[in-house]
């Protein structure tokens, strides 16, 4: 991908919760699934990713997302994925969202990148050690919006932080725009669009939609 230094990008950085204490059987897993999530994302949105999913340190990644706008929906993509998809217990993940230029990304591996945004979000999940400080956090390179969107997209954060894995599973099918009969498909055994329904009811998904809305309006021009 050609690197155009005026336009701003977003950097997702994230990590998973609690990893050090996980038996390895999981944490060894939890590669596979953020792979998988990579490529999921990447296919529910074309062109969305021009880079696949980095994975370093074993509980550390990251993600270069274009445009800017889709990142929170991108976020809650991978939240959801991950509790839908973790292995026998749950397992959950912190994000920061950083948003700005960006220098390079060498031989297509994200986490070796270097710009504005890479370091907005690295340092941003820094921060973000205590749970006081929130499981999905944004920063931006200018902008008067930056606090009022680092809001929205705590508050949508802590919506997914009591995210059961049934209704993360539906979260990931109506992120995708999806009718509730097809998100039912989503299921082994497939489940009624009425239950489908329920699920998203319980993940107060109507208040995450309305917030993803106002969010990739306000950054629609980015």
């Amino acid at each position: 991908m050609d690197i155009d230094l005026k336009k701003k990008y977003a950097v997702i950085t994230g990590d998973f919760i609690g990893f050090s204490d996980l038996p390895a059987s999981i944490r060894r897993e939890m590669y596979f699934v953020l792979k998988s999530c990579g490529r999921d994302l990447a296919e529910a949105f074309p062109g969305i990713m021009p880079y696949e999913v980095d994975v370093f340190r074993g509980d550390g990644w990251q993600m270069l997302i274009t445009p800017p706008a889709l990142s929170l929906r991108s976020a809650l993509y991978v939240r959801a994925f991950v509790k839908a998809h973790a292995p026998e217990r749950e397992v959950d993940a912190r994000l920061a969202i950083g948003i700005g230029p960006i220098d390079y990304v060498p031989d297509g591996r994200v986490s070796a990148g270097d710009g504005i945004a890479f370091r907005l979000s690295g340092k941003l999940l820094d921060r973000m050690s205590s749970p006081k400080a929130g499981s999905m956090r944004f920063a931006a390179s200018g902008g008067d919006e930056e606090a009022l969107l680092d809001g929205l997209v705590r508050m949508t954060g802590a919506f997914a932080d009591g995210w059961t894995a049934r209704q993360s599973l539906a979260v990931t099918g109506a992120l995708r725009e999806w009718p509730r009969n097809k998100i039912a498909g989503l299921w082994t055994d497939p489940i009624s669009p009425r239950a489908v329904g329920k699920h998203l009811e319980r993940a107060n998904w109507h208040a995450v939609d309305d917030g993803l809305t106002a969010f990739e309006g306000a950054l629609a021009e980015s």
